[in-house]
């Protein structure tokens, strides 16, 4: 009678450590984002420029920022490379205040793609009204069309 309670507890035991495993196994592919599809519709790598949201509408990127630089800015212009591409863009207002927020408009964009994913990347450039300087940051904005 004590064989079977034991060979019944090691059976047990065995399911529930491969159940532990396949536990930990399935946490660990989450915490490092293999089920997690990568996000549509952001755009990272921006710093002092704060990033509020962007949109692709008839070949023109649209994205909506705010200085977040320390002072005025102005000179305003960006350049496209990735999926699409155009070499100029229109800031409005042009020369933002600290803390306010601007768009930033492309020209017609070449080369995008009619329907699918899109990956954008946008070199913007400013320069600072206080110190005179200019500065660049890099954004890489993805979406679907």
């Amino acid at each position: 009678m004590n064989n079977k309670g034991q060979s019944a507890l090691e059976y047990l035991m065995t399911y529930g450590w491969a159940l532990v495993v396949i536990i930990i196994v399935i946490a660990a592919l989450f915490a490092f984002g293999i089920f997690n599809p990568p996000a549509a519709g952001t755009c990272s790598g921006l710093n002092k420029l704060l990033y509020k949201d962007h949109s692709l509408t008839s070949g023109v990127l649209t994205i909506s920022l705010a200085n977040g630089t320390g002072s005025a800015i102005d000179t305003i212009s960006a350049a496209y490379t990735g999926s699409c591409t155009a070499a100029t863009a229109v800031a409005t207002p042009t020369n933002p205040g600290l803390g306010s927020d601007f768009s930033l408009a492309s020209a017609a964009l070449t080369g995008c793609p009619s329907s699918g994913n899109y990956s954008i990347t946008s070199t913007i450039t400013y320069t600072n009204i206080d110190s005179g300087l200019p500065h660049s940051e890099t954004a890489t904005c993805t979406g679907n069309i």
